[in-house]
């Protein structure tokens, strides 16, 4: 089952998206729709900055983890959302 799904991933033009890109994908999405909601003006430095530093921490992680163990852990994908979530919450009202 598995070699079949990487024989499928060889075939697509584009790999899959990594954690890191789709917490920042996650962070970005979250922060526009709260900025729109809460009528506050959205920078490039509200915006872009968090979501690089977002994509290069659970990029990081996910990187250690996969050094330390063999198999691909769940609680990455889980703690990458919920920590999207917090940040795009707590940029739109508290820093913002």
């Amino acid at each position: 089952m598995l070699a079949a799904k990487e024989k499928e991933e060889k075939k697509t033009v584009l790999k899959p998206a990594s954690p890191g890109a789709k917490t920042a994908l996650i962070y970005g999405m979250l922060f526009v729709a709260l900025m729109l909601v809460t009528g506050k003006t959205i920078t490039t430095d509200n915006l872009g900055l968090p979501a690089v530093a977002l994509f290069l921490v659970v990029n990081v992680c996910d990187y250690i983890e996969r050094k330390s163990r063999k198999h691909f852990q769940q609680v990455i994908v889980v703690g990458s959302f919920l920590l999207a979530v917090a940040s795009a919450v707590c940029m739109t009202f508290w820093i913002v």
